[in-house]
């Protein structure tokens, strides 16, 4: 009878490192089912970004403890086969999904400088731009951000080190423009004094504060950006962000005007916007503002007698 050889990869046999390998799938597995159920009991209970990170401990821990027992058994620690199995694993990984290591690299740059947080809302530039977003979780390879409309939208953790991304949170408060089209007819120096009205009585936009939110929105000009918007200006403070309108086109029969406007409710962006809007048709539309008007054709001379 033949004699049958055992295989062997950096000194150990085939079927412990294939053992090896495959307790290490299983810890993986066990490690991101512990990370799902601690995070299930503790939202709700401990901050967002406090479970996260209590979840992301155990996960962790689960998984190095794993490896290590797997390696104590079945490669005896053996320091040239445990590195030649973990550089064995290393090469598939990189040449399988080169994306994938990408992403995790940025999830631990991500971890480190914290451009974005929980809670927090961003936008990520892009092919195509994700719009307003929530940061709702940020995985060991995926940010995932929820849009305005309750969508969730999944962001590769590499999109956020290398594109630009805005972090309205972060500064604040958000400048908007709001699109507004009269008739070419109407009196557009009664038009902007609307609008301007309407904005200024807005609850809801800048620079109309509540008494109890001012010391907040004063503590603004703290932040650098601020101070470079307003360090041109004689007095700082909540002038700068008075409304704004400015005539953007001119068509033949319409004037397309631009409201720019400040607000700090980010997430009401869009109530605001048509709050707003409704107030402004409303008052066009009582002073006949809105209506185009026909020139009146000249009365004929009278024949002389």
């Amino acid at each position: 009878m033949q004699e049958i050889v055992p295989v062997f990869i950096g000194g150990v046999a085939l079927d412990a490192f294939l053992a090896f390998i495959f307790t290490f799938v299983v810890f993986l597995f066990l490690g991101n089912l512990a990370y799902l159920l601690l995070r299930r009991a503790l939202d709700g209970r401990v901050s967002r970004g406090t479970a996260k990170w209590a979840a992301a401990i155990l996960q962790y821990g689960i998984i190095v403890g794993g490896i290590y027992a797997s390696a104590r058994h079945f490669l005896a620690f053996d320091p040239t086969a445990f590195a030649a199995s973990l550089g064995i694993l290393g090469i598939v990984l990189a040449f399988s999904s080169r994306q994938i290591i990408q992403n995790a690299i940025a999830g631990i740059l991500i971890t480190i400088n914290r451009p974005v947080q929980l809670e927090e809302w961003v936008i990520v530039s892009g092919r195509p731009e994700t719009g307003p977003g929530k940061v709702q979780d940020i995985s060991f390879t995926t940010t995932t951000l929820k849009g305005l409309d309750g969508g969730l939208i999944l962001t590769p953790n590499s999109s956020i080190i290398t594109s630009k991304v805005i972090n309205y949170s972060r500064a604040g408060l958000q400048e908007i423009a709001i699109p507004l089209t009269v008739p070419v007819t109407a009196d557009l120096g009664r038009v902007q004094e609307i609008a301007l009205a309407a904005a200024r009585d807005h609850p809801r936009i800048l620079p109309h504060v509540e008494p109890a939110e001012r010391s907040a929105v004063q503590s603004l000009f703290d932040l650098p950006y601020i101070g470079r918007l307003s360090s041109d200006l004689p007095h700082t403070g909540l002038a700068i962000f008075e409304p704004k309108v400015q005539v953007t086109s001119i068509r033949e029969e319409w004037v397309r005007l631009t409201v720019r406007v400040w607000i700090r409710e980010i997430p009401e962006r869009d109530r605001i916007v048509s709050g707003y809007l409704d107030a402004v048709i409303g008052r066009l539309k009582a002073e006949d503002l809105l209506e185009a008007k026909k020139p009146e054709m000249g009365s004929a001379p009278e024949n002389p007698a």
